[in-house]
């Protein structure tokens, strides 16, 4: 645009020179009194006082700067000795550590309150190195370049001690007490305000645009030993440790790999500690995430405090920024302190041939300042050319969809299109799976019941001499247990006994993790009073039933899952499977390995008149009528809720995602539940384990046939379209949109259209009740 500018300007002093301003003229004669091409000229100002950056890496900065000058050698058209000198960019390309050292001099103040830098100070200061750069920078000869490279380097040198001074209070304050200046100095820190003096006594940076490192900050072994090994990262892990200890040997080498992992410790500690980082550690239902120090994480926070309103910022991040729990609070203070322009996301399909191609990726775009109404989005991108098309390609997703889809984490959801956002705007108001309502059951998820790693004692390969079965994913599908309706599952892998053998019972395990959590013992702590003395809950709960019953809590007051009816969900291995979903009420006495997982069929509801119980069961109400939990079944296996649980999950389903996610919570009484519970009844319903259930449903009849069954479940799909609020459009986007796997087990095209024609007869008949 620069270029174009002056290219016009040239123009219009040959038509009408009477119409330009004397500085315009002025900077045209300088163009002219050169010798080489406009674009040059244009090239060495925007380098000379536009373009600045930081690496780490002393290698990388010379890089930067030699690109830079080759950029300007490709428009030299006339006999390079004609041309005047490229410019000195020393001082616009530097190399520090970025995300350590002081980023506004003018806020920081010592122990007494005052600054340490005030405004005067700080602005001769500004002044002082600020003139030495700039005589570098116009430097005429060699030799003036180099007095005044080296007078610069000297002046930034004195400066330093104050800033490295206020860096050193910043560590102290975050529990490094006996840190040193020199210490600090070994990790390069980089103090912006004295590096760029010329842009910071102009309020900042106008643009800033990276691409930062996507690693976490961690004590690597492959990085260390590569410095006398350069093979050592390829090599197989046995030979890694044989290699290693080997080098270890030498005593040199043994310090230096001790004072490594000293550094890396310390400086792990700083980001997760320093007041300076506060976005790393996000609280999730009451619960500190811990910190990564994921590196690109680090660098946006940085980034926010080298912003001001207006500044644009462009940045290359990896995927985990925009969905993962870690960047909950980054993604809010974008959400709240910026206006993101535009996202596109990508799948890394060839794009970086160095990484994995289920890698995601995505170029965030923002302006610092305000709060964001809305935002362009595309996602799941595999062409780079994309990034040229985002008008054309990307979604407006609205602030409302965005708070609402994600209420605890924040993740944005990877949309690919403008009626997907427009179907998630009618699904994502209603109700949270977690959120407790009034008269509408509610669920919680239990994500380990047993684990086949550590509780293999409990487990017996054989059904000889066993009870029950022990189930684990591959054991169930949507509305099945077992294979009387499908090849496609596998008998149990393992069996247990009853509580009479407690040392081969999965029960008596489950029971006794279930009274080390403690869920019974905190529930009457904080009913009666426990949090307003200075008991333990132990102490408390313990006096307490002595003082009703006689005796203390035991696991025999533990009521165990598996006692009633249940929803189990199988865990998945990636998104694109046939279903993200695949829900089923459970037999009674089945427990379950960690790859499924649970919704608790109870809650605990302590009243002073069941304190008196041994066992205590009156405590424990049922979350779910008969009827209600073939409806949440139904709904929760239901291609609506898969298609919203596809944009969240990519491999394996998490408990928060989970519950953070909407679901229409049907009870007696709202349209759809029994049409919806019903069906799901009969499908799920079948065999001796649900006997009981019939009788209790009023003897309904299983479905057996699998035709009969297919019409079923088409039907629940279709009526779920309607209970999420979906019209016919919407719900034939979602079902062209929805992901095809090939040789598929029930999703098939004609299966697709089944759904299709019942929706159409149920908008015509229903909705039911």
């Amino acid at each position: 645009m620069y270029l174009q500018c002056l290219e016009y300007f040239q123009a219009l002093r040959d038509d009408r020179p009477w119409e330009l301003p004397g500085r315009i003229e002025d900077e045209l004669d300088t163009i002219d009194a050169t010798d080489g091409t406009v674009t040059l000229y244009a090239k060495k100002q925007i380098i000379l006082h536009n373009l600045y950056g930081v690496d780490i890496d002393d290698g990388a900065v010379e890089i930067c700067k030699l690109r830079l000058w080759l950029s300007m050698v490709a428009d030299i058209e006339n006999n390079p000795k004609e041309v005047e000198p490229l410019p000195n960019i020393d001082f616009n390309i530097r190399q520090g550590n970025s995300l350590v050292g002081q980023t506004d001099a003018s806020i920081v103040s010592n122990e007494r309150g005052d600054s340490d830098l005030g405004s005067w100070e700080k602005k001769a200061r500004f002044e002082d190195v600020k003139e030495a750069i700039t005589n570098h920078k116009n430097a005429e000869t060699s030799k003036d370049a180099k007095k005044w490279r080296n007078e610069a380097e000297s002046r930034i040198e004195k400066h330093r001690d104050k800033f490295d001074q206020i860096l050193r209070r910043e560590f102290q304050q975050a529990g490094f007490d006996d840190i040193t200046v020199d210490q600090l100095r070994e990790w390069s820190p980089y103090h912006w305000p004295l590096e760029f003096p010329d842009v910071f006594e102009e309020g900042g940076f106008g643009v800033i645009i990276g691409n930062p490192p996507w690693d976490m900050l961690y004590t690597n072994r492959d990085e260390f030993f590569r410095r006398y090994d350069e093979q050592f990262g390829k090599y197989q892990s046995d030979k890694k440790d044989d290699v290693m200890d080997e080098l270890l040997t030498d005593e040199t080498i043994a310090q230096e790999w001790e004072r490594y992992q000293d550094q890396m410790e310390i400086r792990a500690d700083y980001f997760s500690q320093s007041e300076t980082y506060k976005l790393q550690s996000p609280v999730v239902d009451g619960r500190k995430m811990p910190t990564k120090n994921d590196l690109s994480a680090l660098f946006l926070e940085r980034i926010f405090d080298l912003s001001s309103d207006d500044v644009r910022v462009s940045l290359l991040l990896p995927g985990t920024i925009l969905g993962g729990v870690m960047g909950k609070d980054l993604r809010t203070h974008l959400l709240d302190n910026t206006d993101i322009q535009d996202i596109v996301g990508f799948e890394n399909k060839g794009i970086f041939p160095e990484i994995g191609s289920m890698y995601r990726f995505a170029i965030l775009s923002f302006e610092y300042g305000g709060r964001t109404t809305q935002m362009k989005g595309i996602f799941n991108q595999t062409d780079e050319k994309a990034v040229y098309d985002v008008d054309d390609l990307a979604a407006v997703i609205p602030r409302e969809v965005l708070v609402r889809y994600s209420p605890k984490t924040g993740i944005f959801p990877f949309v690919r299109s403008q009626q997907e956002v427009n179907v998630l705007d009618k699904v994502v108001k209603h109700p949270q799976l977690g959120e407790e309502i009034d008269n509408a059951w509610s669920v919680d998820v239990l994500t380990k019941e047993l684990v086949e790693s550590t509780d293999q004692e409990y487990l017996l390969t054989s059904p000889d001499n066993a009870d029950y079965p022990v189930y684990g994913g591959k054991n169930i599908q949507q509305f099945e247990y077992d294979n009387s309706h499908t090849t496609n599952l596998k008998g149990p892998k393992y069996w247990s006994r009853g509580m009479y053998d407690p040392e081969n019972s999965a029960h008596y395990r489950v029971r006794e993790k279930k009274f080390n959590r403690g869920n019974l013992k905190k529930a009457i702590y904080e009913e009666f009073g426990g949090e307003d003395t200075s008991k333990s809950q132990v102490q408390f709960v313990d006096d307490l039933l002595e003082e009703y019953r006689g005796h203390g809590l035991e696991q025999d007051d533990v009521l165990l899952d598996c006692s009633e009816y249940r929803i189990g969900i199988r865990d998945i291995s990636r998104a694109r499977n046939e279903r993200t979903i695949m829900a089923a009420v459970l037999p009674k006495e089945v427990v379950c390995l960690h790859t499924i997982n649970t919704l608790k069929p109870f809650r605990i509801e302590p009243e002073e008149s069941h304190l008196s119980e041994s066992p205590l069961r009156s405590v424990y109400e049922r979350r779910f009528t008969d009827l209600e939990i073939f409806a949440a079944t139904g709904l929760l296996n239901s291609i609506p809720f898969d298609f919203l649980m596809r944009t969240k999950v990519e491999s394996h389903i998490v408990k928060r995602e989970l519950l953070e996610s909407q679901l229409p919570r049907l009870s007696s009484g709202d349209d759809w539940f029994r049409f919806i519970s019903e069906r799901a009844a009969r499908l799920n319903c079948y065999g001796d384990a649900f006997e009981d259930m019939r009788q209790r449903l009023g003897n309904i009849e299983p479905a057996i046939e699998q035709e009969e069954r297919e019409h079923l479940q088409a039907e629940i799909d279709a009526a779920a379209f309607h209970a999420y609020g979906l019209d016919r459009r919407d719900t034939e986007f979602v079902l062209e949109d929805f992901h095809r796997v090939g040789n598929p087990r029930k999703m098939t095209e004609d299966y697709f259209d089944l759904v299709f024609e019942k929706f159409d007869e149920l908008a015509e008949s229903g909705p039911y009740p």
